[in-house]
């Protein structure tokens, strides 16, 4: 029985040497659960700014570079409540933390990602 168990594990811990010689250098993302999924597709999309947001960005002085940054970058968690997925192009309410900013909306269309506006107070943006 020892031999047997001995056998298993030489057999085992040679398929895991061979996998990751195979394997090893490939670039694995787990992205399985819907938040992460969504951030993925938005991610992955052409990214664009609308006038409201672009406005936003000069109130709080921030660019449009910085804000790509902290979109591609941040650890970012998707309010599917306060989103509307019903329509043909969707929106989400993507919240952030310990940025200028708490929240902000993107709209998916297509192939493309738009940040509609930022959650902000004090800004007069029309």
């Amino acid at each position: 029985m020892l031999r047997r168990f001995f056998l298993y594990l030489i057999g085992v811990g040679f398929g895991v040497i061979v996998s990751i010689f195979f394997f090893g250098d490939r670039d694995i993302e787990f992205s399985y659960l819907p938040n992460a999924r969504t951030l993925k597709h938005l991610r992955g999309q052409s990214f664009q700014f609308s006038e409201m947001a672009l406005c936003q960005l000069d109130c709080i002085n921030m660019s449009q570079s910085s804000f790509e940054q902290i979109f591609y970058d941040t650890d970012l968690d998707v309010d599917f409540g306060g989103s509307d997925v019903s329509a043909n192009c969707s929106r989400y309410l993507i919240e952030v933390t310990g940025q200028k900013f708490s929240k902000f909306n993107i709209n998916d269309c297509d192939s493309t990602s738009t940040l509609l506006n930022i959650d902000l107070t004090g800004c007069k943006c029309l």
